[in-house]
């Protein structure tokens, strides 16, 4: 029986070992299992962005060229005293260096800029403001040596210019790639020739796209035709017309403008786009200027005046006024049109409109698209040269340009008055038509939609009631439209003090 019981015993304690060591197989089994899912962290390379930079900073420095420029200014150009507040960017005697206290009468200035090689023959590219009025442009190339530059051509509407040495062998060059691509918050390096520290790099991001050049230079040198990138890579005096580059060694923007209230790099940079480059270097190195296509239209694209019209913003582009003789006036584009494609391509906005006219040669037969009292309508129009079509016009006055910043939302109150034949007179009008703003009330809603007084109102359209406004019944007939919640849009004449003309333009006024 002894026996047995320690058998029993044996067994018991031998079961209960085996349980044991099962279990914590089994429980060091399940442990090992969860740790297995963990996926380890890994310290990246500290040094492989780094040789990402001096990579592509070695494979650009050769193309980067320092550009010297000699010019006199003459006293009637130079700045007056006291200037305060922000540089403009676009001011080639701040280019210069100018102080207030530069003496008034001419003088001798050098400056240093920046440019680079695009073709092996030694066409080089950089800003138009870099070799503006110099007597001589000479470069200086990676290996030190110097050479003078003759001018091929140049834009001061996207601020490029071209220019060329001879060295008598083939010159490294810098590959330009598609600015279209760039996303905000890509790397980028930007070389050239700070306070003529010549082949400096700096390094930074796309910071923004698509700023307007008077977003970013309010009273001084702008142009529709400039859309920059933004980055916050170091950009300083000298470093205007060199490169901004991508993570591939392409050149995607060329170096033109600061935003600073000392003249120095404060984390605001703006690059012309490649692809704007690339369209303006070959028309200049093939004709030696820039021609640009017109349909012969002032636009607005304003989401107010597109509400008021029926329509939603991004639907088209308003034709706020037509130039006598020119290729809409000819094919029968009319005031108040909205252009919504061209050759069957959409028309969202004023800048796409703008890109698309300007850059179709001159001659080209192209069907646009309008909406006309609620119907579809196809015109043929034929391009025609925009300085042919504005030949009166300066820069930065051209009509066909985006006045949606001139409109304003508000609520009415104004007093008009009818037009006589003594008005027409004076006035220099072609007719009667319309009603005269003979006062606007401060604080009104007139004066907040931008109305002012000696603007002529001729037509009010609220949705697709339009009534076109002759006489002063007509304006009161017209103002029954204007019920609360309603967005209408004034047509109005103006005088653009440009060219001393009357020109239509389109005022939005939301009814409260």
């Amino acid at each position: 029986m002894t026996n047995k019981r320690l058998l029993y015993l044996t067994l018991l304690l031998a079961t209960l070992t085996i349980g044991v060591v099962i279990g914590t197989i089994v429980s060091g089994g399940v442990k090992a299992t969860v740790e297995q899912k963990a996926t380890p962290l890994v310290i990246p390379d500290p040094v492989s962005l780094s040789n990402a930079f001096s990579q592509i900073a070695s494979q650009l420095e050769p193309s980067v060229v320092n550009i010297r420029i000699e010019a006199t200014l003459q006293p009637t150009t130079q700045r007056r005293g006291g200037q305060r507040g922000p540089v403009d960017p676009f001011d080639f005697f701040d280019f210069f260096g100018n102080t207030p206290d530069t003496p008034n009468r001419p003088r001798r200035a050098m400056a240093e800029g920046s440019g680079f090689v695009v073709d092996k023959g030694g066409y080089i590219l950089t800003n138009h403001h870099v070799v503006e009025n110099a007597d001589k442009v000479t470069v200086k190339l990676d290996d030190k040596t110097t050479h003078t530059a003759k001018l091929i051509g140049s834009d001061e509407e996207t601020d490029l210019a071209v220019i060329k040495i001879d060295v008598g062998r083939d010159l490294a060059f810098a590959k330009l790639g598609n600015s279209d691509a760039v996303k905000v918050g890509d790397w980028v390096l930007a070389l050239g020739s700070p306070f003529g520290l010549d082949h400096t790099v700096t390094s930074g991001i796309i910071s923004a796209k698509g700023r307007e050049s008077r977003e970013i230079a309010p009273g001084g040198r702008s142009s529709q035709f400039q859309s920059f990138l933004q980055t916050d890579a170091a950009i300083n005096r000298g470093n205007s017309g060199g490169p901004l580059v991508n993570m591939a060694g392409e050149v995607i923007g060329v170096n033109t403008a600061i935003l600073s209230e000392t003249g120095t790099f404060a984390g605001l940079g703006f690059a012309l786009p490649s692809n704007t480059a690339i369209r303006v270097y070959n028309q200049i190195v093939q004709s030696g200027k820039v021609t640009r296509g017109s349909i012969g239209i002032s636009y607005q694209d304003d989401a107010a005046i597109l509400r008021a019209m029926g329509m939603k913003s991004g639907d088209g582009v308003v034709v706020a006024s037509v130039q006598p003789g020119g290729p809409a006036a000819k094919t029968g584009l009319h005031v108040g049109d909205v252009i919504t494609a061209i050759d069957g391509k959409k028309i969202s906005s004023g800048a796409q409109l703008l890109d698309t006219v300007a850059n179709l040669p001159v001659g080209r037969s192209i069907q646009v698209t309008v909406k006309r009292d609620g119907r579809d309508q196809t015109l043929p129009l034929v391009i025609e040269d925009r300085a042919s079509v504005f030949p009166e016009l300066a820069r930065n006055a051209n009509p066909d340009r985006n006045d949606r910043g001139e409109t304003t939302q508000g609520r009415l109150g104004v007093r008009v008055q009818e037009i006589t034949p003594d008005m027409v007179r004076q006035l220099r009008l072609e007719s009667s038509d319309g009603v005269y703003v003979a006062s606007v009330d401060p604080d009104s809603p007139a004066e907040a939609a931008g109305l002012a007084e000696g603007l002529i109102i001729r037509q009010v359209q609220a949705g697709m009631q339009k009534i076109p406004v002759n006489t002063l019944e007509d304006f009161r007939r017209a103002e029954s439209l204007m019920k609360s919640g309603t967005d209408v849009a004034l047509m109005v004449m103006q005088r653009n003090p440009q060219t001393n003309r009357w020109q239509s333009t389109f005022l939005a006024v939301t009814i409260p």
